[in-house]
């Protein structure tokens, strides 16, 4: 990409990934608002979130029953054949459905901001490049509490199986780290924007740091039998300064959570 106009970048860094499209979509439009020293205005903000949160639900819902679910759900000896979101049909039909209806939500979201539900043209530097149509918000608002409740009857198949699986849950990658997330002024979980807080392996901060001074807190180490990159808290050096990301980062990282539904589930957590 390197000679290509700045501005070319949301459209293809999205490119990177069919799953999670959206994050680099924004992430892109986010530098690009940087080259341009632009001030997002709010409402552009605020939709560009609401296409954020719509990945968010598409991507972990998928995870949670279509990916991972089938996994826990039916067992990790299950036949590998029917070991799959067809296997979790039969096994559970009911949640099943439930599930895909989840994640059809999240996709409407994406597009009913950027036109499509994979690899979206929405964000532009310095803001969106459409409204929502009241239509669609409408539509959005008239599924939101049903869909609460399919979150929550996913969160309490996830409850019941950890009680069931205490023995599992003690030795599966079980190692300690650091954790990392982005969080809002409170400290709590925001998903779109704030400041970068990394905590040791107590969960006590270390750093709250703006992200655009990343690489003055984060080095990357590599390894001879890898591609992947391994990022480290300089301070601590490799790998004693090794931290995690992703939903269990999130959660050891924040120390909260912005909404109430959320709050009470992570204090329970």
């Amino acid at each position: 990409c390197e000679g290509r106009m700045f501005f070319e970048m949301p459209l293809i860094t999205e490119r990177i990934c069919g799953i999670c499209p959206v994050s680099h979509h924004l992430a892109s439009a986010k530098a690009c608002d940087e080259i341009i020293g632009a001030q997002v205005p709010r409402p552009a903000t605020l939709l560009r979130e609401l296409m954020h949160m719509g990945q968010v639900i598409q991507s972990h819902s998928m995870h949670v029953f279509e990916l991972g679910g089938p996994d826990l759900l039916l067992g990790f000896d299950h036949d590998p054949a029917t070991r799959n979101v067809a296997g979790l049909y039969m096994a559970n039909p009911e949640l099943t459905g439930k599930a895909i209806a989840l994640r059809k939500f999240g996709q409407e979201i994406i597009a009913a901001l950027g036109s499509r539900r994979v690899h979206p043209n929405f964000a532009v530097p310095g803001g969106v490049n459409a409204t929502l149509a009241p239509a669609s918000r409408d539509v959005i608002l008239g599924q939101v509490d049903q869909m609460i409740g399919y979150v929550q009857d996913g969160i309490a198949v996830i409850k019941s199986w950890m009680a069931a699986n205490q023995a599992d849950l003690a030795k599966f990658a079980v190692f300690s780290t650091g954790y990392l997330s982005t969080v809002d002024k409170n400290g709590a979980l925001n998903l779109y924007d704030g400041e970068l807080r990394l905590v040791d392996k107590q969960r006590q901060q270390l750093e709250k740091f703006d992200g655009r001074k990343y690489l003055d807190y984060i080095a990357e180490h590599t390894e001879p039998w890898t591609y992947l990159k391994f990022p480290y808290y300089k301070k601590l050096g490799y790998p004693d300064g090794v931290y995690r990301v992703g939903p269990l980062g999130r959660v050891n990282a924040s120390q909260g959570m912005a909404t109430p539904l959320a709050q009470a589930e992570y204090e329970q957590f």
